[in-house]
């Protein structure tokens, strides 16, 4: 059994709000969780402005995401009562380290919540049901950088548990969660690579890169 599996899911598609953690959305607000279209494009980058500023694309993980399509089918958007009011978006990953059969693996973010709406469990549903549709679409890991006391929450621990380590970031942010038996008894995972049109680019190359600004 992985983390995950402890956690227990549920369908997130069209959610009615309840309990007190929920009470900033109207009574009988109803938030859809739907998968993110082409068209959201530029109302998603105007959300993600607000939620993190304009600075944002100067984090390191952004580095990984240079060149590189995100995995369309582990992209979504949440709606509350038709508005968009929050989004999660996956992009692929290489580990250098495991032996024997490759890891299929994501790097989720950015995770975002419109700012007047962060206590309303919009960014909880989201993450619960991304995390959901990576276990069911065979995604061995997820990885993100963020606060640990947030995400332990779902699930994640410390990347290097699993011998995992992302150049430039502080060890401490990296997070990691297992979704399949061969992930959770990954010790070896060595360090995170970009795909893609980046796949060629090796570990020490990646670390002089520059200039780094870390994740805030």
């Amino acid at each position: 059994m992985t983390p995950f599996d402890a956690l227990g899911t549920t369908e997130m598609i069209n959610i009615r709000p309840e309990g007190s953690a929920l009470d900033i959305l109207s009574a009988g607000s109803s938030l859809d969780i739907l998968p993110e279209g082409a068209a959201l494009g530029p109302s998603i980058e105007t959300l993600l402005d607000r939620a993190f500023g304009p600075g944002r694309t100067a984090k390191t993980s952004y580095r990984y995401r240079e060149g590189v399509a995100p995995l369309s089918h582990l992209c979504f958007t949440a709606f509350t009562d038709g508005a968009l009011t929050g989004t999660v978006r996956h992009w692929p990953l290489r580990l250098s380290g495991p032996r024997g059969a490759p890891l299929t693996v994501a790097l989720l973010g950015p995770i975002a919540v419109d700012p007047a709406l962060r206590i309303g469990g919009i960014g909880g549903n989201l993450m619960r049901h991304a995390i959901a549709e990576a276990k069911r679409s065979g995604t061995d890991m997820i990885i993100l950088v963020g606060d640990p006391a947030y995400y332990s929450r779902f699930g994640f621990r410390s990347a290097s548990h699993f011998g995992v380590m992302m150049p430039d970031e502080a060890a401490s942010r990296v997070q990691a969660l297992p979704l399949t038996a061969q992930a959770a008894a990954l010790r070896d995972g060595g360090l995170v690579l970009p795909a893609g049109e980046l796949v060629g680019v090796s570990a020490p190359a990646l670390l002089r890169q520059g200039p780094i600004v870390r994740a805030a």
